[in-house]
């Protein structure tokens, strides 16, 4: 069971350095990432593996989850390789954090928080003045982020 999340965009600093716009040639690189990310989690069965996290991410890009918003997507790296991404659909009427997801070794370092807050900014740059996301109740750690950066829920 999902619960579903929003939080009002304000200005926001820009990107730190690690966090980069996403290229659609990152698709790669990213499918272990997701995988990395979910195994162990309360959403690890909606990927499932690594064919799975190679699928979730075909479609998003493709429009399943609404129409992909590249230009507010971004990548987090450390030491020049991607650890962690954010990729963001406009959905509903609404842009929507459709997928937030770092690897483990990498968790708890600022990387998820600053994902979001880059997108926030870019979103709010665009005009725009609330990101949708939906979180599975069970997924504590994930609350907890989204909790901390202003989300609230609303269904």
């Amino acid at each position: 069971m999902r619960s579903q999340l929003q939080a009002p965009l304000r200005p926001a600093p820009p990107p730190p350095p690690g966090i980069r716009p996403f290229a659609r040639d990152d698709v790669p690189a990213l499918v272990p990432v997701m995988w990395d990310a979910y195994r162990g989690t309360p959403d690890e069965a909606d990927v499932g593996g690594p064919e799975g996290a190679a699928r979730e991410i075909r479609l998003a890009l493709g429009g399943e989850y609404g129409r992909f918003l590249p230009g507010a997507s971004f990548v987090a790296e450390d030491g020049g390789r991607p650890v962690g991404a954010a990729l963001v659909t406009h959905y509903a009427g609404l842009p929507l954090l459709a997928f937030l997801f770092v690897r483990r070794s990498h968790a708890g370092r600022g990387f998820g928080q600053a994902l979001v807050r880059a997108v926030m900014h870019v979103l709010a740059e665009q005009g725009h003045d609330t990101l949708s996301l939906a979180v599975t109740r069970r997924n504590r750690r994930a609350r907890q982020l989204y909790d901390r950066l202003g989300f609230v829920e609303v269904a």
